[in-house]
């Protein structure tokens, strides 16, 4: 996903609502032609001789949201940095190699830069053919002790990719994370990420860098020194050198009107559904897995936007599925957020229960894989994802609601609108569509319990995602709710009561919860908590600049500068707290995070994460 623009970004996953952050985000990455010296709209930080001052801190200028056009420095440099890092990228996916020629426009002649790759990396895992190394700190020596284009830059990354040259899929990837100006001088921190094919085998790296710039005002920075500061490789062997491969097209034909279907852009349908049915561009649609007619197979049901029809994918003995829907009777057109299959009449096969617009329908399946209503439910919020837990221990399973905005609905324009409220405040809104706990007291009789069991604390906020699980082991679920603009809440179950303990457990996670999944990680018999968030780069480098907010709280803008980090992995102490341990083990970079599942992906018995990330990404409307 292109990083232009924190605020760019934030604007197109949350239909344009006028919040804080972004507001104030939109002046600081306004590159040119702005700011109290005002450059002009063709100049760049090369051409202006303040681009070597470094001084970012703001005198002469207020961030406030009144003054959108501020320039900030550091922002402008990033760009002008990037550029210089994006020639090694198109140097290096031509033909596998660097060209010296093109080091020369990135590397000043006096660079001296350290090993990019020791000669020996410790085996951190290996199993099933994938081998992992990780050094931490990759000079040796402190230095390569070269010096001058040629030798130094050109040595380090020719040691870092050797033997690409000739290999398929090569590819390199920069994202800045943080800047720093000094007089004629620029530091910043840079995420690498590489890989490239040979047949069967691949490679992978991973890289965290310190960079060194030389200004002089007159031409684009120069790397003076490049350090790592950690190096990853992974290298394996699998048919084709990929780990997985797009089964799609051979699973799906025999269903090609599905195929169609979900072929398809956004855009296509866009242009030819009516805007009020809801096809809205953000694709909150999620999918359901279960065995609807007993044979033991995995099957899935597939949400739609409003005016597709939902699919019933029947997994075939060949692998291959067939569309049941309309003769399952579940073919609806209306927008369907999330669905749910499970048990909900104790009769031994899955029901299902799906969002439709703001309602909850529970259909009984036949053990056929036919479905039948037999309850409606009315969301007052906006219904997006469902968690199944016997919360009561009462021998049914009851149906958690996680509910988002008042009135998501669609507008005339096919965009989703918030009907009632936006999030205020952003960093740690409470005033979203309540959340809704559903007893199922049996008979295909559903209850809110909300509020009498305690569920309407802290109820209202933005909820994308729950999860169940003892975390206490005290033998009743509890619940874990992400919400995506602010603090999330963990709700303890004493004997079907719950409390919301998540600031006394350490799990609040103040950013923008996207999905919860529990598991025991490290295999202490305890389960640990793993919650996808948002990574910004963009994020990272605004907010710890100390004009960033400066007559803010210092514990708001701890609030921001976390809400850019990305993933949690919160490990489940034993005493009814967790501790974070993102960082130590390296989870934080999913990018913009989704879905964000444990599944042991190499059959070694230990639990892997799966991160769904990514958003919209449109043209460049800056190329003329």
């Amino acid at each position: 996903m292109s990083d232009q623009s924190w605020a760019g970004c934030l604007r197109g996953r949350r239909a344009g609502a006028p919040w804080v952050l972004v507001a104030l985000v939109i002046g600081v990455v306004t590159w040119s032609g702005c700011g109290d010296d005002e450059p002009s709209p063709s100049s760049k930080v090369g051409d202006d001789p303040a681009a070597g001052a470094g001084d970012d801190s703001g005198e002469g200028h207020d961030p406030a949201l009144s003054e959108p056009s501020a320039t900030w420095k550091t922002e402008q440099f990033q760009v002008v940095a990037g550029d210089q890092l994006q020639l090694l990228v198109e140097d290096l996916e031509r033909d596998g190699r660097f060209d010296p020629e093109i080091l020369a426009q990135v590397a000043a002649s006096d660079f001296a830069g350290d090993r990019l790759r020791p000669e020996r990396m410790p085996v951190v895992h290996e199993s099933g053919g994938l081998v992992i190394r990780r050094q931490e700190t990759v000079a040796e020596d402190g230095s390569s002790g070269e010096h001058g284009v040629a030798s130094g830059l050109a040595e380090s990354l020719d040691q870092l990719v050797s033997g690409w040259s000739g290999r398929s899929d090569v590819h390199l990837h920069f994202k800045i994370t943080s800047v720093e100006l000094d007089e004629g001088l620029a530091r910043t921190r840079v995420l690498m990420e590489a890989g490239a094919r040979q047949g069967d085998r691949f490679t992978q790296l991973r890289s965290r860098w310190l960079c060194e710039w030389k200004l002089d005002g007159k031409r684009p920075p120069r790397l003076l020194s490049l350090r790592s500061e950690m190096l990853e490789q992974v290298t394996g062997s699998s048919p084709g050198g990929r780990l997985y491969v797009d089964a799609t097209a051979g699973v799906l034909k025999a269903a090609a009107e599905v195929g169609d279907q979900l072929g398809r852009s956004v855009d296509h349908w866009r242009g030819r559904l009516q805007a009020e049915l809801g096809a809205a561009l953000h694709g909150h649609q999620g999918l359901a897995v279960g065995d609807v007619n007993g044979d033991g197979l995995d099957d899935v049901y597939l949400c739609q936007p409003g005016g597709m029809p939902n699919r019933l994918l029947v997994q075939q003995p060949d692998g291959t599925v067939r569309d049941r829907a309309r003769s399952a009777g579940v073919d609806w057109l209306d927008r369907s957020r999330s669905a749910l299959m499970v048990d909900f009449d104790n009769d031994g096969d899955q029901d299902l229960v799906c969002v439709l617009n703001i309602n909850l329908v529970l259909m009984e399946n036949d053990g056929r894989g036919r479905f039948t209503e037999r309850e409606m439910a009315f969301a007052t919020g906006d219904p997006y994802a469902l968690a199944a837990a016997d919360f009561d221990a009462d021998g049914d399973l009851d149906l958690f609601v996680s509910g988002y905005g008042k009135g998501f609905l669609a507008s005339p324009s096919g965009e989703g609108v918030l009907g009632e409220s936006i999030p205020y405040p952003y960093h740690d809104a409470n005033n979203g569509g309540p959340n809704l706990l559903l007893r199922n007291d049996g008979d295909w009789r559903f209850a809110d319990a909300t509020d009498e069991v305690g569920l309407g604390m802290n109820n209202r906020r933005w909820s994308f995602a729950a999860g169940w699980s003892d975390y206490d082991g005290d033998g009743d679920p509890d619940l874990y709710v992400a919400n995506d603009y602010g603090r999330n809440c963990l709700y303890r179950n004493d004997g079907g009561r719950f409390t919301d303990v998540a600031a006394t457990a350490g799990v609040e996670d103040i950013a923008a919860g996207m999905s919860v999944s529990w598991c025991d990680y490290n295999g202490d018999g305890r389960p640990d908590l793993y919650v996808g968030n948002m990574f910004s780069s963009a994020g990272e480098r605004i907010a710890y600049q100390r004009r960033f907010q400066r007559d803010a709280d210092p514990a708001v803008r701890r609030q921001f500068q976390r809400h850019a980090r990305g993933n949690t992995l919160f490990e489940n102490v034993g005493d009814g707290t967790f501790r974070d341990v993102s960082v130590d083990r390296d989870v934080t970079m999913g990018r913009w995070a989704w879905g964000s599942p444990f599944a042991d992906i190499n059959n070694d018995g230990r639990p892997d994460l799966l991160v769904a990330n990514g958003y919209i990404t449109g043209e460049d409307t800056n190329d003329l």
